[in-house]
């Protein structure tokens, strides 16, 4: 399981979602949503198999809004993106016949995942590995890692695709440079033993060489 939330992409990148669609992953699209309030309904949408939820992005009209929640296969609690996760969910206006995308980053994610897992010294391919992502303490800051790393990945590849654009190579560079800076910086506190508590230091920045 992932770190971030394609709503921590959101934050970074409002415009993520809309902009570079053919570098997303796309769950649903359909046109006959229905927003009241912060419900979002639609008879055709199957939420519940494209496995909407809470952390995601939908598209309402051309707006992107979080997912606070799936109430059934058609329905989903949706807000205004908030400042913190904790806050009321903020609605938008009252719309029928409206355009409806979610669509998905995850496995981008899922790539920068592996790789921070990597440069912890967690091999997760190894059965007799000691840890795992359970034993990570530091939950926040490796979502934000993840969300750094996720976009210099989304952004060098939409910028492959779209070809010589200079706006996502910019970005392209900007995130890979924030996102090695503060890796090199980053202390992330594991639990050794599982018993709840953080008990070692971790430093992404520093390679660790091991006597074979």
């Amino acid at each position: 399981m992932n770190f971030s939330s394609d709503r921590d992409l959101l934050i970074e990148e409002p415009m993520l979602f809309a902009d570079l669609p053919f570098a997303s992953q796309q769950r649903v699209s359909v046109a006959d949503g229905i927003l009241s309030g912060t419900t979002l309904t639609s008879a055709t949408a199957n939420f519940k198999t494209a496995a909407v939820g809470a952390g995601d992005v939908v598209l309402i009209g051309g707006v992107a809004h979080e997912v606070l929640s799936r109430s059934d296969a058609h329905t989903l609690q949706v807000s205004l993106l908030r400042t913190r996760s904790t806050d009321a969910a903020i609605a938008s206006s009252d719309e029928q016949n409206l355009a409806v995308q979610v669509r998905t980053f995850a496995p981008q994610a899922a790539i920068v995942h592996d790789e921070l897992l990597r440069l912890l010294g967690i091999n997760a391919d190894d059965p007799e590995e000691e840890l795992n992502e359970d034993s990570i303490v530091s939950l926040s800051l490796m979502a934000r890692l993840e969300t750094l790393g996720t976009l210099a990945l989304v952004y060098a590849g939409g910028a492959a695709v779209v070809g010589d654009n200079e706006s996502l190579r910019r970005k392209q560079e900007e995130y890979q440079y924030r996102f090695r800076q503060q890796t090199a910086r980053a202390v992330v506190l594991i639990d050794a033993d599982g018993d709840g508590f953080a008990d070692q230091q971790r430093r992404l920045g520093v390679v660790r060489l091991e006597r074979v």
